[in-house]
């Protein structure tokens, strides 16, 4: 395996023996798992030239670069100047040097955003091709020529700053799209390997790159994932993304979040920007946003989601599954069916187990729990995650001062109002695990 730097800067000679230029840059060809060395960018008198990768070879090794070449020494071609096929860039092409060398990357297996300090190449077939990035000081350090001996090992051990080679494969970096010399770079992540990841994880992605990329980055996914990793972002750099992103997408993902989560990230924006979303929102929904907005977020009822199931007590448990069906609710919503009168007050709890094994005949009323476990709307977040924990419930149900149900907590929302945002990411999120295996 070699390196991109040792292929650049590096004297290009004629078949004669007569100096040609030097390689200023290298392209790779995006045509296969691994992006395949197509040409060399070579500085030609007063202009530049591409040659065909397979019409040189290293100077000091005959058998070109399908042999055990030695990728410091320099190049020569294998014909005549004259004779060098024109070749016209294809699409789908990197500058290795302009568009990946010295740029941030997205290391979608460490969830981290890192500076490309070498490319990593491999003899694949008759030619080589690109299998990684290295992003160490070690790689640093090799540009500059520097040998690393032990000595120099041991020094860098001492202020704890091993010289390891941190090689990230191609695979698990985010996908880059060729640039232009007036943009080198545009970040343009692979939806299946962001999408894929947990929320969480592409938030602490996101929160690494600057404000222009966080946008690329997130505009590359679809709504419902922008609208979770946004969620598990820090408070200040929600409204951040929120202000940035154009009013119709910003909409969109507001839509498709938690009733509890976007009522946190409105509240936190400056007014005119959340009335402005509010108002291309649907009535009802921007109504029901503004209601969980006037509570205090400390409280059960800036806790709470406005995404609950609840029947009526009048029906048969056939029916209660039929309607469970048909709307098809999100895991975390059905930990319990609340029972509600004709004037939504709270009657009662059923457990999906006492659903599912009851006789389909059976009248809800008959089998339901009525003396539920309940949090009022103005409760303080200590006293709801008090209730949660000492009955051990997944939800818990908010009424107002006349028993009607207004919500439900989740165990995860109360949990992550309380502890410290660094540590609210490692709770499991059941609605995405569900999510993963449809």
């Amino acid at each position: 395996m070699k390196y991109l730097t040792q292929l650049l800067d590096k004297k290009v000679y004629q078949q004669d023996g007569t100096l040609l230029g030097k390689t200023i840059d290298v392209i790779a060809q995006l045509n296969a798992r691994f992006p395949s060395i197509s040409a060399i960018h070579v500085q030609y008198k007063e202009s530049l030239l591409y040659i065909p990768f397979d019409c040189v070879e290293f100077e000091d090794d005959p058998e070109g670069p399908s042999g055990a070449g030695n990728l410091q020494s320099d190049l020569r071609l294998t014909i005549p100047v004259e004779s060098v096929p024109a070749y016209t860039l294809p699409p789908n092409t990197l500058h290795l040097r302009r568009d990946v060398l010295d740029k941030q990357i997205v290391d979608v297996h460490d969830f981290r955003v890192v500076r490309v300090n070498d490319v990593r190449l491999a003899e694949c077939g008759t030619g080589y091709c690109v299998v990684g990035v290295d992003a160490s000081l070690r790689a640093m350090l090799r540009r500059f020529g520097v040998v690393i001996s032990k000595p120099i090992e041991a020094t860098a051990h001492l202020f704890h700053t091993p010289l390891r080679a941190n090689l990230i494969a191609w695979d698990d970096m985010q996908t880059l799209e060729p640039g232009t010399a007036e943009d080198p770079l545009r970040l343009k992540v692979s939806h299946d390997k962001i999408a894929r990841l947990h929320p969480a994880d592409i938030a602490e992605i996101v929160e690494q790159l600057t404000p222009q990329q966080r946008v690329e980055v997130l505009e590359s996914l679809d709504d419902e994932t922008i609208a979770d990793a946004i969620a598990e972002v820090d408070p200040d750099m929600q409204v951040e993304i929120m202000q940035q992103l154009d009013l119709d997408k910003a909409r969109d993902v507001i839509t498709h979040m938690e009733p509890d989560d976007a009522a946190d990230v409105l509240d936190d924006m400056p007014d005119s920007r959340s009335d402005d979303i509010l108002d291309k929102m649907n009535p009802e929904d921007a109504e029901a946003l503004n209601r969980l907005m006037e509570y205090h977020e400390d409280t059960a009822g800036g806790l709470m989601t406005t995404e609950y199931v609840a029947i009526p007590d009048h029906i048969t448990c056939e029916e209660t599954i039929q309607n469970l069906r048909a709307l098809a609710p999100r895991a975390e919503m059905i930990y319990y069916v609340y029972i509600v009168d004709d004037d939504n007050r709270l009657v009662g709890v059923l457990s999906l187990r006492d659903l599912v094994v009851s006789p389909p005949e059976t009248i809800i009323n008959n089998i339901m729990v009525k003396n539920v476990i309940r949090v009022h709307v103005d409760d303080h977040a200590n006293e709801v995650a008090q209730v949660i924990g000492r009955y051990n419930l997944l939800a818990a149900p908010v009424v107002d001062e006349e028993e009607r149900l207004l919500g439900i907590i989740t165990v995860d929302d109360t949990l992550e109002r309380l502890l410290p945002q660094e540590r609210r990411r490692r709770l499991p999120s059941t609605a995405w695990q569900d999510a993963q295996n449809d």
